[in-house]
């Protein structure tokens, strides 16, 4: 049998794009290589509200807990506490990315779980139960990106392209629900930052990301460091490493072959969340390998490369620019943003975050950071 659209990865990209491509009316197959959907988490599960109603609708049964703030934590151990209202959620993934597949299949793609694909073909994909034919590729396959690499898109990570992401989850910990917690500074998370984010009472994901070229310890031990300091008590209920790319790719498409979400890089660079931009390059993919088949022309699909960059390209390529920045301050530089942050936001109410503004601000505010920062204005 051979299918118009192949996608690799059952993922939220990967569903987004099935979802997309189904509805353009063309004949889809969606191969995921784990036996089950959402198995293994790789994720905080943290995602914007506004965001994620973009494109779908919300079910009750998604959501662990809502949002309602922050917490966050500098060097020395100061703390400032602001309410942000409905920002966001912590999700259930397994029950979240298992209901979008669903969706997909809604849609009429057809899915095959514990469907390894080991290759590529001018014809589809080479998969451990043999070839499938299909005209275009969609490479969903998260952080592995072999789909791109196999295709001749440099999909390559370097130390300096990635943090490694610890977490687990505990149970019996003392948290407050709707509260999430950051925690920066060298001995906690170098070149990233540390998070407890709440599930339900006594319950949470407690996690660090850690960029490798500036940790000199196991990033396990940064891990246990934030929990010593934070927990008195935890029993561990789950334990989940992954790798989060902070890359940006010259080209998400070669011939037949495109990647979106994880597999194209396309996580956010400051904050490293990929839910997001995983479901908007899912639905833009999907569209255009729908439309490609559809028009007959088969080099259309390089329309999708276009449509990302022109609505995501600029914003990705300044928030390099702030990560960049960030991986260059010392704990007493972060004390200083602290001092910025408590100022403006400490104890106080917001509704929406103006990050150029807040970089102004910044820079304004101490003469130490401008050599730093001033370059983000140009």
């Amino acid at each position: 049998m051979e299918y118009d659209v192949i996608i690799v990865g059952g993922g939220p990209a990967g569903a987004m794009a099935g979802v997309s491509a189904g509805k353009v009316g063309v004949k889809v197959l969606l191969l995921e290589e784990d036996k089950e959907v959402g198995i293994p988490l790789a994720c905080g599960e943290g995602v914007s509200k506004k965001r994620l109603e973009e494109f779908v609708k919300v079910k009750e049964n998604w959501i662990a807990t809502k949002i309602e703030g922050a917490k966050f934590y500098s060097p020395s151990g100061r703390s400032f506490w602001v309410k942000y209202p409905e920002v966001g959620y912590i999700l259930e993934r397994k029950i979240f990315d298992r209901d979008l597949i669903a969706m997909a299949c809604n849609e009429g793609v057809e899915v095959k779980v514990g469907t390894k694909v080991v290759g590529l073909s001018r014809e589809g994909v080479k998969t451990t139960r043999g070839e499938i034919k299909g005209k275009i590729i969609i490479g969903a396959d998260g952080v592995k990106g072999r789909i791109g690499k196999w295709a001749g898109i440099d999909t390559t990570l370097t130390s300096k392209d990635f943090w490694i992401g610890y977490e687990l989850l505990l149970g019996g910990v003392d948290v407050k629900v709707g509260e999430i917690e950051f925690y920066f500074g060298r001995e906690i998370a170098p070149g990233g930052y540390g998070w407890v984010f709440p599930k339900g009472e006594g319950l949470a994901n407690v996690g660090v990301g850690v960029y490798p070229l500036l940790a000199n310890e196991r990033v396990t031990k940064y891990l246990k460091r934030l929990i010593k300091k934070r927990f008195k008590t935890y029993s561990v209920l789950g334990e989940y490493v992954s790798i989060i790319p902070t890359k940006i790719l010259k080209n998400l498409v070669n011939n037949n072959v495109c990647v979106v979400g994880d597999s194209g890089r396309l996580v956010d660079p400051i904050s490293g969340g990929g839910i997001g931009n995983a479901l908007l390059s899912g639905k833009i993919a999907g569209e255009v390998a729908g439309e490609s088949i559809k028009r007959g022309e088969i080099r259309y699909l390089k329309e999708y490369e276009k449509r990302w960059f022109s609505l995501e390209g600029r914003n990705m390529r300044f928030r390099m620019k702030v990560r960049d920045v960030f991986m260059k301050l010392k704990d007493e530089d972060l004390e200083i943003l602290f001092d910025f942050g408590e100022r403006n936001f400490g104890n106080k109410t917001i509704n929406e975050i103006n990050e150029m503004k807040i970089i102004r601000g910044i820079i304004k505010f101490s003469p130490k950071l401008f050599k730093l920062g001033v370059h983000l204005l140009r």
